[in-house]
């Protein structure tokens, strides 16, 4: 299980995930997007799980519901016939990352 994260001839943040994390993919591309401001969010509550500050954390975006625990994160999509993903909150925190520093080394190209 694999994915690459990358920027199309738009501009806009891809992931491109193989068959077992396509919907962490598409989680990603539509429900995080170019927000570095909610990748903080997903990765603080991931954070505040680990310590034992909160039990379990939801998020439900554009088109997918996130929840966590300390033992899985669940990927649920609102629409279509998909299975749920149900992955680490370890892997999810390092997708969630690695996408976090795509959209900050991106933006630091970009003239202002």
């Amino acid at each position: 299980m694999s994915y690459l994260l990358y920027r199309d001839a738009d501009g806009v943040p891809r992931a491109q995930a193989g068959r077992g994390l396509r919907l962490l993919g598409r989680f990603l591309e539509t429900d995080i997007q170019g927000s570095r401001g909610l990748c903080d969010e997903v990765l603080n509550a991931l954070a505040d799980i680990a310590a034992g500050g909160r039990k379990r954390w939801q998020m439900t975006g554009n088109a997918h519901t996130l929840i966590v625990s300390k033992r899985r994160a669940r990927i649920h999509p609102e629409f279509g016939r998909a299975a749920d993903l149900v992955l680490s909150p370890a892997v999810l925190r390092q997708a969630v990352l690695e996408w976090q520093a795509l959209l900050e080394k991106s933006s630091r190209r970009r003239p202002r």
